[in-house]
């Protein structure tokens, strides 16, 4: 009898451990990207070159990465956020320094957040709700002035809040906390230059290696 209560017990861990480890997404989202200039002299090739027209992201519970395909003179860029550190490493194809940023480090001021009900959207078969989120950039040397952005999610594709209460940056843990979930359609304007439309493609929920989220080990590491 001894025996099957703790074979029991066994089958329960096991269960629990299981399906706890799947409460959150864990895979690989591709995005499609298109700009609308809002200024006379940025035209929309420019933004496409240096800002990318896709992107993939690389998710696991505790930490993300983005691989941009911007063809500017930098060639890619790959921005790893580190939730269990509290840094970001921002690395360019061409260039041999990794820039290490703590959260938190930027002069941005929160204007307005809200959930929103209505209207919902489509995506991949996925009706979804969205936050949007409004900021103002305080520092006098910024390229932009106010950035608003809606983003649409499917609790399909839930994170963990908790992980991501001191990731500040651009008050993502505000949208976070609202929607716990992955954002699969975007939209951000930067004012006064230019608007993005990001939407997701494809989604993979799959296994990522967690040394993908390392640092390239051949480049030097600056902090900011």
């Amino acid at each position: 009898m001894k025996h099957i209560v703790k074979i029991s017990l066994l089958f329960i861990l096991f269960y629990s451990s299981n399906t706890h480890a799947q409460d959150y997404f864990e895979g690989v989202i591709h995005y499609s990207v298109s700009y609308e200039s809002l200024h006379p002299n940025i035209q929309k090739q420019v933004l496409e070159r240096n800002l990318g027209t896709s992107f993939t992201a690389y998710i696991l519970e505790d930490r993300y990465a983005t691989i941009y395909n911007t063809k500017g003179e930098n060639g890619w860029r790959k921005i790893i956020v580190r939730l269990d550190e509290g840094y970001t490493y921002t690395e360019l194809e061409k260039s041999d320094t990794i820039v290490k940023t703590k959260f938190g480090n930027s002069d941005e001021k929160l204007i307005d957040v809200k959930k929103n009900t209505k209207p919902t959207k489509e995506v991949l078969g996925e009706q979804c709700l969205s936050v949007t989120l409004t900021t103002e950039n305080t520092d006098p040397n910024a390229w932009y002035t106010l950035h608003s952005g809606t983003y649409y999610y499917s609790p399909k594709y839930k994170l963990n809040p908790k992980l991501y209460e001191d990731y500040v940056d651009g008050f993502w843990n505000e949208y976070v906390e609202r929607a716990k979930a992955v954002s699969i359609w975007n939209k951000n304007e930067f004012r006064p230059y230019f608007t993005s439309i990001s939407e997701a493609t494809s989604i993979e929920e799959k296994e990522v290696d967690k040394a993908f989220f390392n640092p390239n080990p051949d480049k030097v590491i600056k902090e900011e």
